[in-house]
C-alpha cells in the first residue's frame, strides 16, 4: 500500500492507545527507516492467557555477520501502555530455520535484551526506532537462528539420480560395393515390429525384424527407421550374397543409400529369380493403417525419466504453498479466535446494553414531566408578572399591614415606643450639647417616659393574649 493510505491506516488503529499520537509518531518514523517492516493489527496472547488486539511491526530486520548480510524475522508488539510500557520482541522464525536460544532469547523467540530490560527506568529517553537498531546491533554480535540440517540421505528420489544414456542411432557397418542392377520383387515379407513415431527426423535406428524368403537359411538384412519427410524410395541395392546363396534385396521402406552404404555380394552368381509377390502396403502414407501396425506390432516404448530440475522446482514450488498456507491459515485462525473474542463480548453486553436502555427510557419519562410541570410553572409566573404589571406598584403603607386589628394596633404601638426611645436620645444629646436647659430636658424626659411606659405595658397586655389565644397569633397562614 502507499505511504498515505498506510499513514491513515495507522492513524485509525492507534485510536485505542491512550498516548495514541506517540505510538503513531514512532512507528511512522520507523517505516522509512526499516523499509522490510510492515505494521499490522492482530491478537497477542499474554502469558497469564489474555488476549488483546495489538499493533505490530513484523518483517526482516537486515544485519550483517561477519561480512555477510542477513535478514531476521521479527515481530514486536506495542503494548496499550506504550511508550511507558516496553514492547514485546520476537524472532518469527521460518520453516528452515530454528530458534537458536541464549541469554537474551528464549526457545519461543522472545528477545530481552538490556534495551528492552532498561526500558522502564527511563521511558520518555526510549523509542521504537532505537529498539529495532539495539535489535540490530545485538543479532549482529549473536544471530538468534541458524538453518535445519537437511538429511539427505533419506529423502532422495529418483529424480537425484542422473538418466539413462539414449540409445545409440548409429548402423553397423556393412562393407560396400559397386551397385549392382534393380532386383525383382522381394520376397514375402512379415513384420515383427516398426519403430516407434516420436523420434525427431532424420534419425536412424535398428529395430527388430524378420521376414520369410524361399530358403529359410538365408540371414535377415537390417531395417532402418523411416526419416520424415516421407518421399518415394530409390531403387534398392543388391543384397549381399553367401556362398551357394544370393540374399534377396532389402525391404523398398529401408532407409536411402546415404544412411546404409550398398551391400557387397560375396559370390558373381547373379540373382535368383523369384516369384512376383503382392506389393506390400505404403504403411507411411496410410496413417489410420501405420498407427495401427506399430500399435499391434511394437512394444510400448518405454516411459520418459523424469527431468530432475523439474521436480526440484515442483518440490519448491510445494514447499512454498505450504508454508504460505501454513501462514495464512495460521494468520486466519488469529481473526477467527479475535471475532469469536468480539462476539462473546457482544453477547454478554447486550443485556447491560438493554438494561442500560430502559434506565434511560425511565429518566427520558421522568424528565418529560419535570419539563411539563416546570413549562405550567413558568407560564402560571409569566401570568401573575402581567397581572401584578397590569395593577401597578402598591403603595408603601398597604404593604406594612397586618390581617386583625389587633396586630395593626401592636405594630403601631412598637413603632411609637421607638420613635420615643429615639427622641429621649435625641433630647439627652441636646441636653450634652447646652441647646436645651436641664428643666425642659427633665419636664419632657419626665412625659414621654409616661407615654412610653403606658405603650409598652399596653404592648406587653396584647402579646400575653395573644400567647393565651392560638388564634389570635403572628404567624402567618404560610409558615
Amino acid at each position: 500500500m502507499s505511504s498515505s493510505l498506510t499513514q491513515k491506516w495507522l492513524r485509525q488503529t492507534v485510536q485505542p492507545y491512550p498516548n495514541h499520537p506517540r505510538v503513531y509518531a514512532d512507528v511512522d518514523s520507523v517505516l522509512p527507516r526499516f523499509p522490510t517492516l510492515r505494521p499490522k493489527s492482530d491478537v497477542y496472547t499474554f502469558d497469564d492467557g489474555r488476549t488483546q488486539l495489538l499493533l505490530c511491526i513484523h518483517g526482516l530486520l537486515p544485519i550483517t555477520y561477519r561480512q555477510a548480510a542477513y535478514n531476521i524475522p521479527v515481530a514486536v508488539w506495542l503494548p496499550r501502555d506504550y511508550p511507558r510500557q516496553s514492547p514485546i520482541a520476537y524472532v518469527v522464525p521460518t520453516n528452515e530455520m530454528l530458534v537458536k536460544p541464549g541469554k537474551y532469547v528464549d526457545v519461543s523467540g522472545r528477545c530481552n535484551i538490556e534495551y528492552i530490560q532498561h526500558w522502564e527506568r527511563k521511558d520518555e529517553g526510549r523509542s521504537l526506532s532505537a529498539l529495532l537498531e539495539a535489535l540490530q546491533e545485538h543479532f549482529s554480535r549473536e544471530p538468534p537462528v541458524y538453518s535445519k540440517p537437511k538429511d539427505v540421505s533419506v529423502n532422495q528420489t529418483y529424480a537425484d539420480r542422473p538418466p539413462p544414456p539414449l540409445p545409440s542411432n548409429r548402423p553397423s557397418p556393412v562393407p560396400q560395393s559397386s551397385p549392382p542392377s534393380r532386383p525383382s520383387k522381394p520376397p514375402s515379407i512379415q513384420f515383427q515390429g516398426y519403430p516407434p513415431p516420436n523420434y525427431p527426423v532424420g534419425s536412424i535406428r535398428e529395430s527388430p525384424h524378420s521376414f520369410r524368403a524361399d530358403s529359410p537359411a538365408v540371414p535377415p538384412p537390417p531395417l532402418l527407421a523411416y526419416a520424415l519427410p516421407v518421399s518415394p524410395p530409390p531403387p534398392p541395392p543388391r543384397p549381399p550374397a553367401i556362398p551357394s546363396y544370393v540374399s534377396p534385396p532389402p525391404h523398398p521402406f529401408a532407409a536411402a543409400p546415404n544412411y546404409l552404404p550398398a551391400p557387397v555380394a560375396f559370390t558373381p552368381e547373379p540373382p535368383r529369380p523369384v516369384p512376383p509377390h503382392a506389393p506390400i502396403p505404403d504403411l507411411l502414407d496410410e496413417d489410420n493403417g501405420a498407427s495401427a501396425f506399430v500399435a499391434s506390432s511394437f512394444p510400448a516404448p518405454p516411459p520418459r525419466p523424469p527431468n530432475p530440475e523439474l521436480l526440484r522446482l515442483q518440490s519448491e514450488v510445494h514447499q512454498k504453498i505450504t508454508s504460505e498456507l501454513n501462514s495464512l491459515s495460521q494468520a486466519l485462525a488469529l481473526d477467527a479466535e479475535r471475532l469469536r473474542a468480539q462476539q462473546a463480548d457482544l453477547l454478554a453486553g447486550e443485556p447491560a446494553i438493554k438494561d442500560e436502555m430502559a434506565r434511560l427510557e425511565a429518566v427520558r419519562d421522568v424528565c418529560r414531566s419535570v419539563a411539563n410541570r416546570t413549562r405550567q410553572a413558568v407560564q402560571q409566573a409569566e401570568s401573575n408578572i402581567t397581572e401584578l404589571r397590569r395593577k401597578g406598584d402598591p403603595e408603601v403603607d398597604e404593604l406594612v399591614c397586618a390581617t386583625s386589628i389587633v396586630h395593626n394596633q401592636l405594630i403601631n404601638l412598637i413603632a411609637d415606643d421607638n420613635a420615643i426611645e429615639d427622641t429621649i436620645y435625641h433630647l439627652h444629646r441636646a441636653l450634652n450639647a447646652g441647646r436645651i436647659d436641664l428643666e425642659r430636658f427633665l419636664r419632657s424626659t419626665r412625659v414621654l417616659a409616661e407615654e412610653q411606659f403606658m405603650k409598652r405595658a399596653l404592648i406587653e397586655k396584647i402579646q400575653t393574649s395573644m400567647s393565651t389565644m392560638p388564634s389570635l397569633s403572628m404567624a402567618p397562614d404560610w409558615a
